[in-house]
């Protein structure tokens, strides 16, 4: 049986990143992880605080629900509970749908946003770990994930499998 030879272009090149740059990205991607959870917080407040004035205005929980993407039971008990003295603003029912919609649309990009960036930070312990730059424990006080987390998310990683997008 004849062997294939590899076609160019297949194969990707690895090139470690050198030891200080590493520790600089790694501790920029905490700070980025730690603005984009502040907004994530940020978009699920006012997303929830929509959702309370839609209730408090009387729209139904199940269009409430649809437009916000969770469920009813959530809308009545997570939600609305905590905002049982709200007054009603006396806006149409479709102006606190459509903001109910967008500020859903908010907090599913923030939350994007922050998995990409603990998808980079993964990339960067793995490639500081598998390239022997850097120890376990500094690559946990540069990234401020405790170490057994980090233990748990290399295993079954090879460095072939990393890719740095920025």
């Amino acid at each position: 049986m004849a062997v294939q030879p590899l076609r160019a272009g297949r194969r990707r090149r690895f090139e470690p990143i050198d030891q200080e740059t590493l520790r600089h990205e790694l501790a920029l991607n905490r700070q980025q992880v730690a603005q984009a959870d502040s907004s994530v917080r940020g978009a699920l407040r006012l997303r929830n605080d929509s959702v309370a004035q839609a209730l408090a205005d009387g729209i139904p929980v199940a269009r409430i629900a649809d437009a916000a993407g969770v469920s009813k039971l959530e809308v009545r008990r997570r939600i609305g509970a905590g905002y049982t003295e709200l007054q009603p603003a006396g806006w149409p029912a479709e102006t606190h749908l459509d903001a109910i919609r967008g500020r859903t649309q908010a907090l599913a990009a923030a939350v994007g946003h922050k998995s990409a960036l603990e998808v980079r930070r993964r990339s960067l312990t793995v490639m500081a770990l598998k390239t022997d730059q850097l120890d376990l424990f500094e690559v946990a006080s540069l990234a401020a994930v405790p170490p057994e987390r980090i233990r748990s998310e290399m295993r079954g990683i090879t460095l072939r499998s990393v890719r740095l997008a920025n």
